[in-house]
């Protein structure tokens, strides 16, 4: 075997070896941050996923005076808050964020709701508060079953056009980052209706 020969069989040899780094590595690396118990950040999302999430089973709700009645949680997605008590200044301070969130989705606006529920309909704002707040609405019931564990004064949560509610939002609350999670959650509901879309013009 010349020179040449074995210089030209090194490098198939040296080709092949890097070849199979190339597809091995990866999966050893991957292997071994698992079995050291390494699990990847957070992700980017504000809120606490709910896994799973909780289908909305509702008690009965009574609609409350300048609100906008009993709200159908399917069809939209939810800015819901839970209250027990008065409606104080943690709860109107909440109703002007959710109100500015929901603005700021601009064309997407009427494809979220926003939803107070209280405990009893005497915890309502006033009436004049409410006229700034014509989207709401607000109703009286049980709260129970949309409040956490350990939830804060004003429980604020995402419902799902599903009915399920997927999200919840603690102390401090950053607005922003509703925000963000709902653009994020309303483009992920486009692609899903894209993809529906694109099945039926198939058939």
């Amino acid at each position: 075997m010349t020179t040449d020969d074995k210089a030209q069989m090194w490098r198939g040899r040296r080709a092949l070896l890097l070849l199979l780094a190339v597809f091995l590595l990866p999966a050893a690396i991957a292997w071994t941050l698992f079995f050291s118990g390494w699990r990847p950040p957070a992700t980017s999302n504000h809120g606490e996923l709910l896994d799973p999430p909780v289908r909305v089973e509702s008690p009965a709700l009574t609609a409350v005076a300048g609100g906008n009645g009993v709200p159908d949680f399917r069809g939209q997605w939810t800015i819901l808050m839970a209250v027990e008590g008065p409606c104080e200044a943690a709860c109107r301070d909440r109703l002007q964020e959710t109100r500015q969130i929901r603005r700021a989705l601009a064309q997407n606006a009427d494809r979220a709701q926003r939803v107070l529920v209280l405990d009893a309909a005497e915890h309502a704002p006033s009436e004049a508060f409410l006229q700034r707040h014509q989207d709401l609405h607000v109703v009286a019931g049980e709260t129970q079953w949309a409040r956490p564990d350990n939830a804060p004064d004003v429980a604020l949560s995402l419902i799902d056009s599903r009915g399920y509610r997927m999200m919840e939002y603690g102390e401090p609350f950053v607005p922003s980052g509703m925000l963000d999670d709902m653009k994020h959650l309303l483009r992920l509901a486009n692609v899903d209706i894209e993809r529906l879309d694109g099945l039926s013009d198939q058939d």
